[in-house]
């Protein structure tokens, strides 16, 4: 496991980042005691993570949930909640 102080992580945030994005882990010191650590996200089970295209198809073919009948119109909804005038 690298460490590096915070200076160091500031000026070379891009190249950390790259060793992170190829598995690595970092901790983060300051004044030579470990603060934090930089890791990489494990890769997520999220249907919808990926591309914007992966997003737009995973939208475009879910199940769309059960429609809900109701007798009572939106007027009426509406003159209720605003009572009586």
């Amino acid at each position: 496991m690298k460490t590096a102080s915070i200076r160091t992580m500031q000026h070379e945030l891009a190249r950390m980042i790259a060793e992170v994005e190829k598995g690595a882990e970092i901790v983060i010191t300051r004044r030579n005691r470990p603060v934090a650590r930089l890791g990489p996200v494990a890769s997520s089970a999220s249907p919808i993570a990926g591309t914007p295209a992966a997003v737009r198809g995973y939208w475009r073919q879910r199940p769309l949930p059960p429609a809900i009948r109701s007798s009572v119109t939106h007027a009426e909804l509406i003159a209720d909640s605003r009572g009586e005038v």
